[in-house]
């Protein structure tokens, strides 16, 4: 298979499992109710913002294991997809970007040079997609609790 193929074969394989996990996650588990956060208007990615109230790390245990870990790996190694490994995370990010990131990655990526370098030193140059569930503030609370575990 020629390389750009490959790369096409691989995205559409985590698309693929991304919807997979949405539906999963949607039919086995209420998601949090939105509520306002507190996202800072820092571009540069490196400005220290307010710490978020705290999350769930059970809860964002299981969005990990169900909906990240297609892509990312819980160890600080990069993923056979081009994710990073998300190990120590919030010593290469402060939460309030995390939080940003995970929200909406292709927001963060049109405003955000920290960002943008980060998906232009990725493997496949991919960047992670929007996702349906992380447009939960508790959800995103959750898991970024649980990134601090690992």
């Amino acid at each position: 298979m020629k390389p750009k193929n490959a790369q096409i074969a691989i995205l559409g394989s985590i698309c693929l499992a991304l919807l997979i996990a949405q539906s999963a996650m949607a039919e086995n588990q209420k998601i949090a109710a939105p509520s306002a956060i507190e996202s800072g208007n820092a571009t540069s990615g490196e400005e220290s913002s307010p710490a978020l109230a705290s999350g769930d790390v059970k809860n964002g245990e299981h969005l990990f294991s169900t909906i990240c870990a297609h892509c990312h790996q819980a160890s600080a190694n990069e993923s056979n997809t081009g994710a990073p490994g998300l190990k120590d995370v919030l010593t290469r990010h402060d939460e309030a970007w995390i939080n940003r990131w995970i929200e909406s990655p292709e927001t963060l990526i049109e405003t955000d040079h920290k960002a943008m370098k980060l998906v232009k030193s990725s493997r496949f140059g991919l960047t992670m997609p929007t996702l349906p569930a992380m447009q939960e503030e508790q959800n995103r609370r959750d898991i970024i609790e649980y990134l601090r575990t690992l």
